[in-house]
């Protein structure tokens, strides 16, 4: 019974544990931050399936049969130790509400929060701040020179009047290009997402990577797509002149902790680009969701 569990017992340990660690310390991760953003949250898909895997294996195999394998195999032939086909509809309703309850909540939870959040600084905003029409943007009267979005409908990037006055042109629109490019890539919603699994699974390496780095990687992306149009002088002074601004808990702020390792990142000279390299990444990242159920299945 006990050789059943551990295929999937070793993958909930490598998505949990040791890909974290791994992916955690890869160079590739920085180079290519929108691919390592669909690597956390595949790690974090896999945990669940190979979770609820592991619990049917267990379930099976004390209901008298030899797990998935044993239960495949009955598709084609009689097996003796293939347990009862009453047992089969509560097994796996029971090992998919262990798999993917906790997830779901958490994603649910971690939503509804967010928004309520962002619905009422909107109403502050609209209270406090003023349009401008010139800039595109909500000018909020502080003298920290801070630039950071409010997602939401309609979608908001707040300015302060002491960015306004800090910021040359140039620079001035780079920040707010940031922004925009949160709001066009969705990154509230992956980091939202980010967030909610990292809470799920905060005792193992990947609820802390989940936590940590998917923001940071998320303001690379955001990054990169600025530097399509504005210099990278321009986007490293914004970021230096911004770094000691405030912004609310549930939005993305142009500034803040990461902003040193960025301005290095962005002032990098030569930044190795592999496209072979980010495809083979990309067909991995795509294979471990069905990593857990190939390796259960050929397992003997």
């Amino acid at each position: 019974m006990i050789y059943h569990l551990l295929p999937p017992l070793g993958i909930v340990l490598g998505a949990g544990v040791v890909a974290p660690l791994l992916l955690a310390r890869a160079r590739w991760a920085h180079h290519a931050p929108r691919l390592a953003i669909g690597a956390w949250l595949a790690l974090a898909g896999v945990l669940a399936c190979s979770g609820g895997l592991l619990l049917a294996q267990l379930l099976l195999s004390l209901a008298g049969g030899q797990g998935v394998v044993g239960l495949l195999a009955a598709c084609t032939a009689e097996h003796e130790r293939v347990p009862d086909g009453r047992h089969l509809p509560v097994i796996a309703a029971v090992s998919a509400v262990t798999a993917a309850g906790p997830p779901c909540g958490a994603l649910v939870r971690e939503y509804v929060r967010t928004r309520r959040s962002r619905a009422r600084h909107a109403r502050i905003l609209r209270l406090v701040g003023r349009r401008s029409a010139r800039l595109g943007v909500t000018l909020l009267d502080h003298e920290t020179p801070a630039v950071y979005c409010l997602p939401g409908r309609p979608p908001e990037i707040v300015v302060s009047s002491g960015a306004v006055r800090t910021l040359r042109a140039g620079e001035l629109s780079a920040a707010v290009e940031h922004e925009r490019a949160h709001l066009a890539g969705r990154h509230h919603l992956l980091f939202t997402a980010a967030r909610a699994l990292g809470s799920v699974y905060r005792r193992l390496p990947l609820g802390s990577g989940l936590r940590h780095e998917v923001p940071l990687l998320l303001e690379m992306a955001a990054d990169d797509r600025v530097l399509r149009r504005c210099t990278r002088q321009e986007l490293a002074a914004a970021l230096y002149e911004t770094a000691a601004g405030q912004a609310p808990r549930d939005v993305f702020a142009l500034g803040g902790l990461s902003a040193v390792q960025r301005m290095n990142r962005i002032l990098a000279t030569d930044r190795p680009r592999c496209p072979v390299a980010r495809g083979a990444f990309t067909v991995l990242a795509s294979a471990l969701a069905v990593i857990p159920l190939l390796v259960a299945c050929c397992s003997l």
